[in-house]
């Protein structure tokens, strides 16, 4: 005879998600600066969160009429209104990584495709592959 399996109830298997803003294009001017440093702030002050669309009304809040803000399954975009362009991303730093508008582009790993450099920086042509 066996014995029924005692079920425990799971725990959410996802961990919270890790908010972080990156403003994607330079601020117009100073009011925009402070209203995008602002909501910078709260983005920071709330980085521990289930979902992250939770946010978006406190970013349509923040930053007033003159933004659209949306949200994707995990993500909350901002643009200017009436710009087609994104202005700022509000994502999870667990699974995302983009960057503010001052900050470089990564570096490019080597691939077949791209040139390649060795270790002193000497450039070296395609891979094998194209020889």
């Amino acid at each position: 005879m066996t014995q029924p399996l005692k079920s425990t109830p799971l725990a959410d298997p996802f961990p919270p998600q890790q908010a972080y803003l990156a403003i994607e294009v330079k601020p117009v001017d100073a009011a925009e600066k402070r209203r995008l440093e602002a909501l910078r702030r709260h983005v920071q002050a709330h980085t521990h969160t289930a979902d992250l669309r939770g946010l978006a009304g406190a970013v349509k809040k923040l930053l007033g009429a003159s933004y659209d803000v949306g949200c994707g399954s995990v993500h909350i975009w901002v643009k200017r209104a009436g710009e087609a362009q994104r202005l700022a991303i509000v994502a999870d730093r667990l699974t995302t990584a983009y960057r503010d508008w001052f900050e470089p582009l990564p570096e490019v790993p080597a691939t077949s495709r791209n040139l390649r450099r060795r270790l002193s920086g000497e450039l070296l042509g395609p891979g094998p592959e194209h020889t």
